[in-house]
């Protein structure tokens, strides 16, 4: 048994069990890589394999979880390598198995696809975790297939995010009154975005920006209300930047935590109270008079959606005096 194989049944023996119930995680393919000691290539199939059978899903910003699915669909305990329930048109033709006819043909590939594919391993895992070969191995063609219509993997990137900017919404409906409104309006709406798609804060580039035409559009709108409002162009442009970059920031602290819960299993909650003893004996010093009170406060009071709020709040308050200037 090869070791993919031998990984595979490990975990499929694990969720038919009920050992890893409907919406556990699975361990990420680099905790497979260090915990059995096996290549990436290697840990890319196993996940591949079981989300063929059906058995796992990827979630955004969570990663690879047990899939949610009536009892009677999963395969009963200790039964090897099975593919769910088929009507007798679908199954695989003599002599070809059923990972080889779950794979597709090179000829039915295309860029939506490979797009499509890249951006699930991307919301599962993380940009760490892509790369041209992982897509190819999740579509089940080699990877030089891929190149025939996407050039490089910077141009894969490009390519997902303009095809996430095409799932959300571009322009705020109905139209807010004011420019205040509108551009918080469309700042909430990357926030979204950022959100359930974290590994875009990353992938974003601000100083040398991919050609995103979804994507420009934010900025395009964001410009106009500014125009609008009387600011010159030089203040408008750098104005709509500054908006974004905001919100891309606290996406990027966003994206952090996500890979930190990933990788620890731990909350930021539950990372705090482990570290509670050592900051206690900090405070202790009294170095930190502003920290010590500010330690009283409730937790709730600090969270990555107030930061983006306060955040969000005082650069508007700054371009209103910037506004009534004009």
């Amino acid at each position: 048994m090869t070791p993919s194989a031998r990984i595979t049944a490990e975990l499929r023996e694990r969720i038919t069990s009920g050992d890893l119930a409907p919406g556990d995680r699975l361990p990420s393919t680099r905790q497979i890589t260090r915990q059995w000691g096996v290549a990436m290539a290697t840990a890319t199939k196993v996940l591949t394999a079981l989300r063929q059978e059906g058995l796992v899903e990827a979630v955004p910003g969570v990663g690879t979880v047990v899939r949610s699915v009536p009892a009677g669909e999963l395969p009963p305990p200790g039964v090897g390598t099975v593919v769910r329930s088929a009507s007798a048109g679908e199954l695989p033709p003599p002599g070809l198995s059923a990972a080889a006819a779950r794979r597709p043909r090179e000829g039915s590939l295309s860029r939506e696809r490979i797009v499509d594919a890249a951006v699930r391993i991307a919301d599962a895992d993380g940009m760490t975790e892509l790369s041209m070969r992982r897509v190819a191995a999740e579509l089940g063609v080699a990877t030089m297939a891929l190149y025939r219509y996407v050039p490089s993997k910077e141009d894969l990137i490009t390519l997902m995010l303009d095809a996430v900017f095409g799932t959300v919404e571009l322009i705020p409906e109905p139209q807010p009154v004011g420019w205040r409104a509108r551009l918080d309006s469309i700042a909430r709406i990357q926030w979204a975005a950022y959100k359930q798609h974290p590994w875009m804060a990353g992938a974003l580039s601000f100083s040398r920006p991919q050609l995103v035409p979804r994507g420009m559009v934010h900025t395009e709108y964001a410009m106009a209300t500014l125009h609008e409002a009387g600011l010159e162009p030089a203040e408008y442009l750098n104005g709509a930047v500054s908006l974004f970059n905001h919100v891309r920031g606290m996406a990027m602290v966003f994206a952090d935590e996500q890979r930190a819960i990933q990788d620890t299993g731990l909350s930021a909650d539950e990372w705090m109270q482990g570290n509670d003893s050592y900051y206690l004996e900090v405070m202790a010093t009294g170095r930190f008079p502003m920290m010590a009170l500010v330690s009283t406060i409730p937790e709730d009071v600090l969270t990555l959606e107030s930061l983006f709020e306060f955040g969000l709040a005082r650069y508007l308050d700054g371009l209103e005096v910037l506004i009534s200037r004009r």
